[in-house]
């Protein structure tokens, strides 16, 4: 065993001490205080005013009510230009001024948008999702009320009865109503998942890549005469994810400290009391990081594993790069299968996901993130990953002790399964 502690510790030291590991470590922390800090800032400094021109062949009152909508929004500042028909020396006309940036752009009103219910809108920004859904609701409303009082409808009765409506979304847990909303539950349950199928694919790969490198720089031939193949694939299979638990565990107090302790962490970047709290963010508890700990540690025993069988039966990182495929669709697919997990919790995709050893590490956490899941269902999930790793590992570890020591043509999948057939 003191064998397998040594290469542990070599593949520790090594990869804690370099660069990439420090710069990753670090940019990490700062990610998750972006995330934090820049939508709160980005609301307490949307104060931006479009000026835009309002081009109308009617002279009812549809353009002054369109107006007066954009300008309640306090993002539009408009100007009325009558036309008894926009022609195209109009259209130039204005264009020219979108382009000189006197205007950021031009709203077409015809004399038919009462009845067809088309307007028109060019300008340099129609990417802005919140300024083009101000600017259709202030022509729809517009529209709606023009339509109503031409039917000798009292247009603010119906205004009155179609009155903006708030839905809060909040979760009930096994502990009650929470303060969480829908919104703060869908990010969590996709940050937890993502970040998990990120860490799980880098570490895994950083293990292939290791094995690939002593193959070919034939260290390989050296170890495995002081070491059998399975003491050295064991050793650094633990001693990489040795590094991405630290890693990960750095990340996840990180993100503890940065939820809990928001509002003081934002005043330091001095944004008001009324954006921090217009933005919502997900709670995150001490159950859930521990959890999401101990998947991350078997997702990566059980594909880092599968990883040191792809650099044991190649010989170059082209080769490497290829063979690794089948195994990263099994990973994006248990990013697939997260997704469905967090749109329904509770389904059977869900559940099944949670329970297949390919999928649990991914998909489990998930749903712990955005529902309540029973301990029971919890239990048995970690009880088939534990009986499914040793196996895979063994397995695995008898490819790769014939692996490191073959070169030229890549092996089949036949005579991979060959290979761990053998005793």
């Amino acid at each position: 065993m003191h064998k397998v502690w040594a290469v542990v510790r070599r593949e520790f030291v090594e990869r804690v001490r370099s660069k990439w590991f420090i710069i990753s470590t670090l940019l990490g922390p700062l990610f998750m205080i972006a995330m934090g800090v820049l939508p709160s800032l980005l609301i307490s400094k949307s104060g931006r005013v479009n000026a835009i021109a309002i081009v109308s062949e009617s002279a009812g009152e549809l353009p002054e009510r369109v107006r007066q909508q954009l300008e309640r929004s306090g993002r539009f500042r408009s100007r009325m230009v009558p036309a008894e028909e926009v022609d195209s020396a109009l259209v130039d006309s204005l264009t020219r001024e979108v382009r000189g940036e006197r205007l950021e752009g031009f709203l077409v009103l015809s004399g038919s948008t009462v009845e067809a219910g088309h307007a028109e809108y060019r300008g340099r920004n129609v990417s802005s999702i919140v300024d083009m859904e101000l600017l259709e609701r202030a022509v729809r409303t517009s529209v709606v009320v023009e339509r109503l009082r031409r039917h000798g409808i009292d247009p603010t009765v119906v205004q009155e009865a179609q009155g903006r409506i708030d839905l809060a979304t909040l979760r009930i847990s096994k502990r009650g109503t929470t303060g969480e909303s829908g919104e703060a539950t869908f990010i969590l349950g996709y940050a937890v998942g993502l970040l998990l199928y990120m860490v799980i694919m880098l570490y895994g790969i950083n293990v292939m890549r290791s094995v690939v490198e002593e193959k070919q720089t034939r260290i390989i031939e050296v170890l495995v005469s002081s070491l059998k193949p399975f003491q050295l694939m064991l050793g650094k299979v633990l001693g990489v994810g040795s590094v991405g638990l630290f890693q990960v565990s750095i990340w996840a107090s990180v993100a503890y400290a940065m939820f809990h302790w928001r509002a003081q962490v934002l005043g330091l970047f001095r944004v008001p009391a009324e954006a921090v709290n217009a933005v919502k963010l997900p709670a995150i508890g001490g159950e859930l990081l521990v959890l999401v700990l101990v998947y991350f540690l078997f997702g990566y025993l059980l594909y880092s594993s599968l990883f040191a069988v792809v650099g044991a039966s190649v010989n170059t990182d082209t080769e490497a790069q290829q063979a690794q495929q089948p195994v990263m669709m099994l990973l994006i697919m248990a990013l697939f299968l997260s997704i469905a997990a967090l749109a329904d919790p509770g389904g059977q995709m869900a559940r099944i996901g949670s329970l297949v050893p390919l999928s649990s590490p991914v998909v489990m956490p998930v749903r712990v993130a955005a529902s309540d899941v029973a301990a029971s269902e919890v239990g048995l999930s970690l009880l088939i990953l534990t009986g499914t790793v040793p196996v895979v590992v063994w397995m695995s570890a008898r490819v790769y002790r014939i692996g490191i020591l073959m070169y030229g043509k890549r092996p089949s999948l036949k005579e991979l399964w060959r290979w761990a057939r053998q005793s």
